[in-house]
């Protein structure tokens, strides 16, 4: 793409968005303050309104929108345990031990690289954005020296900050991003050669710390060179399938060279999304209409409060003759002390407002879901609860889950894995792996809390049905015969991933059959052993008898 090209797009793309950015700009102020105003230029520090919050008179809906997004946080991208498994999607190759092994280094590698990163910092400001704008932007940059892989780094994009135009998949195919920089900052991040004039002038003068200017940022695919995005292998920047440009805006002036990426960097979670608009909508915009009245109604409800903490005074006409003092320990002069001045009653019913309040908090809880992931006053939860609670989150959530699973999250562990597998971070896929085009047909398992849960309900049916065919069979010896429909070797393996168990819990194929051929073989030593002693036992017994029998023979001789 060209500089003008790029302008333009970004242009177009505002224009478009501006729609939807008094929406944003109303949840700004009531769910989500010092998140950014969408109309106000934060050119500096100075710009900066810390008293944003001001306009919140209830504060239901930040305290709803922050435990949705902590919770959205713990359930899927939990920093306490990995949340995901790289598989291959053969069933037969996934089972193979030298596979599942690789598999398990690969995942832990992915892993460690998030958890050495700021993903967890940066996508929780992502998981405030989803349930009250409902569309969230993060960058995932690959960060080398030397030309050698150092750490992953990512950063959450303000939406006032970020554009995007989306493919037939609906997935991101153009991002935008649009930067204040001084010439100062220009020069640090380009250097000097090649910038243009405008700039290399200002840096000569006290302006180029001051003065701030447009400059957009492109991440664009290069249809040409489509072929090489399922590679593996280490490209040029300007052989990979995505480009990306910096210029001035004012000017379509190139800043600095033209970069590239394996992936495309840029990730759009949305909560919900019809096909009217690219853009998500969220529980914040449901709940809009009650936060805007239950806001309106403590600002009345405090006014109202003001009245009767101060209330009004009444005079007569011409009965005060100073103006009135209402200050510590103030003196007034009027002519009757008993008709004169008297304190206004407002008569107002805070016994209502306070059942409307309660209804509005409530309706905004609901809608966030606060009721049902808040846990009970109690100080502990029983394990039951627990996997209760997480049960109704899957139903509450699964369908959020679900498109953050196509949005962020599968092309952030895909590009997570091929940064590291580029840069020799993970060794090379098994041979028995490898497909005929050299391309490994790979999933990602997610093992979450809410992954969990929603595997749950298959494991709890396979239990289930075991547990009942164990039961009818015990009801009469002629009813066994219907266990030899359960595979036994099934139902382990496939509880066992159901339930995410590690493969360094199970033995492999191989192993098995080693150890019931094992059994097998001691069992028939013990069974010879047995038939041994047996027949031991009968010679013995025999010999007794023919003992006994000739006693009683020569007795009877003599």
């Amino acid at each position: 793409m060209q500089g003008n090209e790029i302008r333009l797009g970004y242009e177009t793309m505002l224009s478009e968005q501006s729609v939807v950015q008094s929406t944003w700009e109303t949840i700004n102020k009531l769910i989500v303050p010092f998140r950014g105003g969408f109309w106000r230029e934060n050119s500096n520090e100075t710009s900066i309104d810390w008293h944003d919050q001001r306009g919140i008179f209830d504060s239901t809906a930040p305290m709803a929108n922050n435990l949705l997004a902590s919770s959205i946080h713990s359930a899927l991208t939990n920093p306490a345990y990995q949340w995901f498994d790289i598989v291959f999607r053969d069933p037969e190759v996934a089972k193979k031990q030298r596979v599942m092994q690789w598999s398990q280094e690969a995942t832990r590698a992915c892993y460690h690289a998030l958890q050495d990163s700021n993903f967890d910092l940066e996508a929780n400001e992502v998981y405030l954005d989803l349930p009250s704008y409902g569309t969230g932007f993060i960058i995932q940059e690959e960060v080398t020296k030397n030309g050698t892989f150092e750490e992953l780094n990512f950063q959450s994009v303000p939406l006032k900050e970020a554009l995007f135009e989306e493919d037939h998949l609906g997935q991101v195919s153009k991002f935008y991003r649009q930067y204040r920089w001084t010439a100062v900052q220009i020069e640090s991040k380009f250097g000097r050669k090649g910038l243009p004039d405008k700039i290399a002038q200002l840096l000569t003068t006290n302006q180029a710390a001051v003065t701030k200017h447009k400059v957009t940022f492109c991440i664009y695919p290069r249809h040409t060179k489509a072929d090489n995005k399922d590679s593996f292998q280490k490209l040029s920047p300007l052989e990979r399938p995505y480009g990306y440009k910096y210029i001035l805006h004012d000017s379509a002036e190139q800043l600095g060279e033209e970069g590239g990426y394996y992936e495309m960097p840029a990730y759009v979670p949305r909560w919900r999304k019809t096909n009217q608009s690219k853009y998500g909508n969220s529980p914040g915009m449901i709940a809009l209409p009650d936060i805007l009245t239950v806001n309106r109604l403590v600002e009345l409800i405090l006014k109202a409060t003001e009245k009767v903490v101060d209330p009004a005074n009444l005079v007569t006409e011409r009965g005060l003759l100073s103006n009135l003092d209402l200050q510590p320990s103030g003196m007034s002069i009027v002519r009757d002390l008993d008709r004169s001045v008297k304190p206004y009653e407002s008569r107002a019913r805070f016994d209502v407002s306070q059942l409307q309040r309660e209804k509005l908090q409530q309706s905004i809880n609901q809608i966030f879901y606060v009721d049902q992931l808040q846990l009970k006053e109690s100080p502990a939860m029983t394990a039951t609860e627990v996997q209760v609670r997480y049960e109704l989150m899957q139903r509450l959530l699964g369908p959020t889950f679900g498109r953050m699973k196509s949005d962020f999250l599968n092309p952030l562990v895909e590009r997570t894995f091929k940064i590291l597998y580029r840069s020799g971070q993970i060794d090379n896929i098994p041979e028995e792996a490898m497909t005929d085009d050299g391309i490994p047909r790979l999933d990602i398992v997610y093992t979450g809390p809410m992954a969990r849960a929603q595997r749950s309900e298959k494991m709890n049916d396979a239990f289930g049905w075991v547990g009942q065919m164990a039961q009818i069979a015990g009801m009469h010896p002629s009813l066994e015969p219907i266990l030899d429909h359960v595979n036994a070797d099934a139902f382990a393996v496939d509880t066992a991933a159901s339930a995410s168990i590690s493969a360094a819990l199970l033995n492999d194929k191989k192993t098995v059959d080693k150890i019931r051929q094992g059994r097998t073989q001691q069992q028939q030593v013990a069974q010879m052993q047995q038939a041994g002693e047996a027949a031991k036992a009968v010679g013995e017994g025999a010999q007794a008898v023919e003992t006994a029998e000739g006693g009683q023979d020569v007795e009877a001789t003599e």
